[in-house]
């Protein structure tokens, strides 16, 4: 009894799927990376408008905490988006193993290449040069590297609670000599308009 065998033209379509969530991936990334860098020159402008504009001192501090707050759960989605696409992944890689070594390549003449089943072999030559680890609490294997991926939504996320955490514990404190700034440049302006006249 023979076994079942997959059209090649099927495999060659699930991985054309796979890349394209990896691309889709990497593209993700690259849009989630500008808008939190959009969002971190806004809370900075924010920040410099309060500070140089005194009647909006706690407001516009207000606002800057309230945008990171905002952006560190967008950063939470943007890990979990990650999560996904690295889980998509590996589901349509652990497809493709399986195939592969039941693939027709030529339905004319059938059985007449022996399937070098590739994936497992690449896999194997990874775990002798210990290149793979187990991903958090997925519990599948990737490469050492993929990781780092993670890290750019991290670090946003640490530079916004550090945001929160300065605004709350130096800026908010010295609203008196903001303000006493802004009083001596008024009377610095108003004494040198008197002397013009």
């Amino acid at each position: 009894m023979s076994k079942t065998k997959y059209s090649f033209d099927e495999f060659k379509l699930m991985y054309e799927s796979t890349e394209k969530v990896t691309d889709r991936r990497l593209q993700t990334n690259r849009w989630n990376y500008t808008i939190c860098t959009a969002i971190m020159i806004s809370v900075f402008g924010v920040i410099k408008f309060s500070v140089t504009k005194v009647p909006f001192f706690y407001l516009g501090l207000l606002e800057a905490v309230v945008l990171c707050g905002i952006a560190i759960l967008f950063c939470c989605l943007w890990i979990g988006q990650i999560k996904d696409f690295k889980t998509l992944n590996y589901a349509k890689f652990e497809v493709l193993t399986e195939m592969a070594p039941h693939l027709e390549y030529d339905l004319e003449f059938p059985d007449i290449f022996t399937p070098y089943c590739p994936f497992d072999k690449e896999w194997e030559k990874l775990k002798k040069a210990k290149a793979l680890q187990e991903e958090g609490k997925t519990n599948f294997i990737a490469l050492k590297s993929s990781n780092i991926e993670y890290y750019v939504p991290k670090a946003f996320i640490a530079l916004f609670v550090s945001i929160i955490i300065i605004t709350g514990l130096f800026i908010l404190p010295y609203k008196d000599k903001f303000n006493e700034q802004k009083n001596i440049k008024v009377k610095t302006s108003i004494s040198s308009q008197i002397k013009d006249k």
